[in-house]
């Protein structure tokens, strides 16, 4: 099961100020086992913040994330959390990183092998197994920060924008071999992306958060089946039809961050 119910979230701090800020305000949001569901939104309207509560890093101010029915109290074995730093640990190979997670959980060395070896073969950075950090490009190094995640067998996979400090053409190849991991797991993914192509070329469902505070403006449905080629899907019409519906939902709230009215942006 991976079943992720946000009931009425709200989270508030106080700045360097002393003004109280509300970053996120009353979300309600429902991911289903399985499903890949993105949240994209401007700059500043609590993408993160969603993602980290749902992670157990940062207590909500009212409202509940239940995972399975059960309210959660902090980190847990069910998440597994990918970030935009690889966040890899430079002393240990590949293969180690992979095992890091299950050796710290108690999981016995054949069971751990195992699991390395299951998602090196998945990732395909088998030949690179006994390689560190600092020989991997951008794009290996995040194959194995997902790989490190699901080797703790979570059900849910909480990514939080993965890609974004990749160029253009590894962005892409990773966006399809996610896709890969993502079928052969069937696990429930959130993703926090700025990139409406990236969200609706992985997603089941894309929500739209509004601007500070953060709010659920709209969901959409993504009908494209899977698997998604990479080639044909990009030119579909319905991929495009979204893409122009989920702009135009964006840059109302950009908008507003500017300050200016729709039809002066």
């Amino acid at each position: 099961m991976g079943n992720i119910e946000i009931s009425g979230l709200t989270h508030q701090y106080v700045d360097t100020n002393g003004q109280l800020i509300t970053a996120i305000d009353n979300v309600s949001l429902s991911v289903s086992q399985g499903r890949f569901t993105s949240i994209v939104g401007p700059s500043g309207c609590g993408k993160t913040t969603l993602l980290n509560i749902v992670a157990g890093f940062i207590p909500a101010s009212r409202g509940a994330v239940l995972i399975n029915g059960k309210g959660i109290s902090g980190p847990g074995p069910d998440r597994g959390v990918v970030f935009q730093s690889y966040a890899l640990f430079d002393w240990l190979t590949v293969r180690e990183n992979i095992e890091f997670g299950p050796r710290m959980a108690g999981v016995g060395a054949v069971e751990r092998s195992e699991r390395a070896d299951r998602f090196l073969g998945m990732i395909g950075l088998r030949q690179f197994e006994h390689r560190y950090p600092y020989e991997l490009s951008g794009g290996m190094k995040q194959r194995v920060a997902i790989a490190r995640a699901l080797a703790n067998e979570p059900e849910i996979l909480l990514m939080d924008e993965p890609f974004a400090s990749l160029d253009a053409q590894t962005r892409e190849l990773m966006q399809e071999e996610l896709l890969k991991i993502w079928e052969a797991t069937g696990k429930t993914v959130l993703f926090i992306t700025h990139s409406i192509d990236e969200a609706i070329y992985l997603s089941s469902d894309v929500a739209v958060m509004s601007f500070r505070p953060g709010r659920l403006k709209q969901m959409f449905n993504v009908s494209l089946p899977y698997p998604r080629a990479e080639y044909s899907i990009r030119t579909d019409r319905r991929f495009l039809e979204l893409k122009v519906a989920i702009h135009e939902s964006v840059r109302e709230e950009i908008a507003k961050q500017s300050g200016t009215s729709d039809e002066a942006a």
